[in-house]
This record gives structure tokens, sequence and C-alpha cells, in this order.
């Protein structure tokens, strides 16, 4: 809540850099493993961001004005998926600096709490404060 994103080396037992975005608060965050923009944070008040974790700024972005509950890589990392307030997962690839819409699914009648991708990357498992889950 107090908008801020840590990053530690755990074998040396130190923090590496430390990010405070100005507006909004994050409420998920997710990592990439296959590309220098290694963190994406989301929540409300500012876009989509991804992070180098050598960079004190956010060096991308997805516009998005409403609260993110819930953001997932896929697992080969070219694919986002991301759970809102509105009812919605959308679904964007990712190469590089390069984010492209592919869809949005609708399957709940509130916010999307949770969404994990199958490890196959076919599906998008999404839960909502409506007690449903979707596939």
């Amino acid at each position: 809540m107090d908008r801020s994103v840590s990053t530690y080396d755990l074998k040396q037992e130190k923090r590496i850099n430390w990010r405070q975005v100005q507006n909004g608060t994050h409420f998920s965050m997710t990592q990439r493993i296959d590309n220098e923009l290694e963190l994406v944070t989301a929540g409300q008040g500012s876009p989509i961001l991804f992070w180098d974790c050598d960079v004190q700024a956010p060096v991308a972005n997805i516009p998005y004005p409403y609260k993110v509950w819930s953001i997932e890589v896929s697992p080969s990392g070219r694919a986002l998926a991301f759970g809102t307030e509105t009812n919605e997962v959308f679904v964007y690839s990712m190469s590089g600096l390069q984010f492209t819409f592919l869809g949005k699914g609708l399957g709940h009648s509130a916010p999307v709490t949770k969404l994990k991708w199958t490890p196959d990357e076919k599906q998008i498992v999404s839960v909502s404060a409506d007690s449903s889950i979707s596939v």
C-alpha cells in the first residue's frame, strides 16, 4: 500500500533497488524470467508497469484505467493476463517492449481476484469475488 517495490539479492542478504510510483497502489506483481523487464506490477491509479531490476524507474507500461487485482506472466513469458475490478480477464502478447492486445474473457459477475495460466498456456483459470471459477 506504500506504492513501493524493493528488489533483494537473497544470496548477499541485501536490498539492491527500491522503487516507488507517484500515484496509485500495487495489488499484484508477477515476474518474467525471459527478459530484462523482470517485474510487472499492477493495481489502482497507475498503469501496468514493467520494471528492470537494475533501473529505478519503470521502463514500459500498458495503460489501463481500472483496478487490476491479479496479474500473471505466462510460463514461456510470451503473454500476460490480468484480472480486473470490471469482472474481465485481459490477455496481451509480449515481445520486447511491444505489447499487443489479444482479447478479453467475460466469465464473472464480480471482480476477478486471482488468475493463473495452465502450464501448457492454453488456458487461464480465474476466480472472482462472486465465488465462481472460470476457465
